[in-house]
């Protein structure tokens, strides 16, 4: 889970309801005498989402019964994360985003919008009714001057709204259907978001494209091929840890090797999200890169080094000749910084502790 996520334990199910009546009828002390509701029950699960946004984000939606009722805290880790990117590599005052499928909810650019107010979306479906129910939700949030909803059809590019727009964008997000069919969906043990014993409620048109998820985000891979800077992170979430090592070789096929992976634990459920971009910043390790043997082969190059320094006078000469050779580089401004050493006057010794070396470069 992302360090920022509030709900890194499990909410009070009892304060919930409270504080949010309709939820109330769903809430029952469980044999561990904690509060807790059925995550079998849709209305439970719905009422459950309504009072997270409600309370938590001061957001409003109507969630129909035929279309995926989004788990607010899974939702809120791939926020985040963007969140960290765009911190890490966008300077513009106004950042734009687009949400390729956003649902019935319109959840993604409805939380990031509330949490960051600097920010704007286009958001996209090709499904009709989630497009309706999605502009609904983001009238009811008065977020109609900074999401628009656009339907788009269904055997256009997905990238559609980034070859007609005028503007650049700082990031799209995708949260594709996960499966190639509804036998796949069936052979799945963790296509329930809430846990083993969850209901789902997707549509179809949510849930199913030819050829998976890998096939889809794929499909966005080589259509940015031809926008390149358009936008300066193209980004998915994924469902399958299966169909990393699948789009990495896609990426080094084609010689992009400025991506990011991470992964996203919310209870029993796990996420991964996959980003790349055309531009020169990268971002750094603890953004792109995580920790997991099975996938070491598949992540970015590192671009952050630590190595421990046992005395000063080792950082200072590493130093030295780190300036010496970066200063010939054009464009590039050093800035440097280290953890002074710690002198025991007492014994006379120098602690040998670790000494920090930092030194950062900024390209103009």
């Amino acid at each position: 889970m992302h360090p920022r996520n509030p709900y890194n334990k499990p909410p009070d199910f009892a304060d919930l309801a409270r504080r949010y009546p309709p939820l109330r009828p769903h809430v029952f002390i469980n044999h561990t005498g904690s509060s807790a509701i059925d995550f079998k029950s849709l209305p439970a699960q719905k009422r459950l989402t309504e009072a997270l946004l409600r309370l938590d984000y001061g957001l409003s939606l109507t969630l129909p019964d035929d279309r995926l009722c989004p788990p607010v805290p899974n939702r809120l880790n791939y926020v985040l994360w963007l969140q960290d990117i765009v911190k890490s590599n966008c300077g513009s005052a106004t950042v734009r985003g687009l949400d390729i499928g956003t649902g019935a909810s319109a959840i993604y650019p409805l939380l990031a919008c509330g949490i960051e107010h600097t920010w704007n979306f286009v958001a996209t479906d090709i499904d009709e009714r989630s497009v309706q129910f999605a502009k609904q939700n983001v009238s009811k949030n008065s977020m109609d001057s900074r999401i628009a909803v656009e339907r788009v059809q269904v055997d256009g590019p997905i990238l559609q709204l980034l070859h007609t727009s005028l503007m650049d964008f700082d990031f799209t997000m995708c949260n594709p259907p996960f499966y190639s069919s509804a036998e796949d969906v069936s052979r799945s043990a963790d296509f329930k978001e809430f846990g083993p014993n969850a209901v789902c409620s997707g549509a179809e048109v949510e849930m199913i494209t030819p050829g998976g998820e890998t096939n889809f985000v794929a499909r966005i891979f080589l259509e940015s091929l031809q926008l390149k800077t358009k936008c300066r992170w193209y980004t998915s979430m994924l469902g399958k840890m299966s169909s990393i090592p699948e789009l990495v070789s896609l990426f080094r096929e084609h010689s992009v090797d400025n991506y990011a992976i991470t992964e996203f634990v919310q209870g029993q459920t796990r996420r991964w999200a996959i980003g790349w971009s055309f531009q020169d910043a990268r971002l750094p390790d603890t953004l792109a890169r995580f920790s997991n043997q099975a996938l070491q082969n598949m992540m970015p190059s590192r671009n952050t080094l630590h190595h421990v320094f046992l005395g000063a006078r080792s950082a200072e000469i590493l130093a030295s000749a780190l300036r010496n050779v970066l200063t010939l580089i054009n464009g590039v401004t050093i800035a440097s910084s280290a953890t002074p050493a710690i002198y025991d006057h007492s014994s006379a010794m120098l602690h040998q502790e670790n000494h920090r070396l930092l030194i950062s470069l900024f390209v103009s």
